[in-house]
């Protein structure tokens, strides 16, 4: 799998503002053909942690099995140091659950949603990119993917970019 370059803002101080929500992929190393259900495993249990952490928002998030989507805004972090210690802590996991080199590859591929119609599409492409690649007949069959209003009872997400 390819990606286009890395997309980083001019001002890097619009990472920490948290009216601004961010997809974020980050893809696995190329020697890393698919993750093992092991770090599969780890990787989701250390991303779903991160809905009560506090650092970013988490609005929706799936793990293919090559590659990651996150639809997150900062909270207490700006997302560049969320990112940097998270692929961090998640190689380290990485290793407890038995895998030996890197992980990631460096940097990610980020944009930032630019209204609440362009936030709903990235969810929507999101959740459904297992679906897309033929891994499931629906989003909600893959054991990978989270959104916030799959958990509110109102079925609209917490909060939406400004």
């Amino acid at each position: 799998m390819r990606f286009p370059k890395t997309i980083r803002l001019a001002d890097k101080s619009q990472y920490a503002d948290a009216e601004r929500v961010f997809h974020l992929v980050f893809a696995a190393h190329p020697e890393v053909h698919a993750f093992t259900p092991q770090v599969r495993a780890a990787l989701w249990e250390s991303l779903m942690e991160q809905r009560t952490a506090g650092r970013v928002e988490l609005f929706a998030a799936c793990l293919m099995p090559d590659h990651l989507h996150l639809l997150v805004s900062p909270r207490n972090r700006e997302i560049l140091s969320f990112v940097r210690d998270w692929k961090s802590w998640t190689s380290r996991l990485a290793r407890s659950a038995g895998h030996f080199g890197p992980i990631w590859q460096p940097g990610m591929w980020d944009r930032v949603c630019r209204d609440e119609r362009d936030f709903d599409a990235v969810t929507e492409y999101i959740v459904r990119n297992p679906v897309a690649a033929g891994l499931v007949a629906a989003d909600r069959d893959w054991p990978f993917t989270w959104c916030v209003w799959w958990e509110d009872p109102t079925g609209l997400p917490s909060a939406t970019p400004a």
